[in-house]
């Protein structure tokens, strides 16, 4: 499998990431908090990304400009969306936690074929998740989660716009065991290889 480094000019400066893959479309991951060590080497996010770029869907994992609030990540999402549109009209997108808040914003300021949302929060440091892109959605949520609480995933969930499903695993926010990890790379897979082929 091709793994690579990239960087690229964004609206606020120059984007890190790593592509997974090669392919004729592809999906980006948003990864969780810059302050609490989200970035693109988010174990989650490369699990998933590998899983991907295995079965024949590019992956590419960017880190954050820099901690904004979420505002300059939105946009460095965005810009990346720029980015891969040089290589396919055919772009996902994917968030894990904070990333799962700012991919959302993100999926209602341009078009993506699919939106995953992984432990979305209701609201971090102001940010507020939005749900009302029209794009088919994927919401993933741990059972026992505390720090995006299940009420709010509910709530959030039955909010959402468009076509949707979810997800409920036995697990908390951290994903920790390997067999959740694999249900959820699998279910990510099946759900865009259905939206791009």
């Amino acid at each position: 499998m091709e793994k690579r480094p990239v960087v690229f000019n964004g609206l606020n400066g120059k984007i890190y990431g790593t592509l997974y893959g090669n392919s004729s479309v592809w999906v980006l991951l948003c990864p969780p908090h810059p302050l609490y060590g989200g970035s693109k080497d988010d174990f989650r996010l490369v699990f998933i990304a590998q899983k991907l770029a295995k079965n024949g869907i590019g992956a590419l994992c960017i880190d954050y400009h820099g901690y904004s609030y979420g505002v300059k990540e939105v946009d460095d999402v965005l810009s990346t969306i720029l980015y891969l549109r040089n290589k396919t009209n055919k772009v996902g997108l994917i968030g894990y936690s904070f990333g799962a808040v700012v991919a959302s914003i993100a999926s209602t300021k341009t078009s993506v074929k699919g939106l995953v949302l992984m432990s979305l929060l209701k609201k971090v440091n102001g940010l507020e998740a939005n749900i009302n892109s029209p794009c088919p959605k994927l919401f993933i949520h741990g059972r026992y989660d505390t720090i995006a609480p299940y009420t709010d995933f509910e709530n959030l969930y039955n909010e959402a716009k468009g076509n949707k499903k979810k997800i409920i695993l036995e697990t908390d926010h951290f994903y920790l065991e390997k067999n959740v990890l694999e249900h959820v790379s699998e279910e990510v897979y099946k759900f865009f290889t259905d939206l791009f082929f």
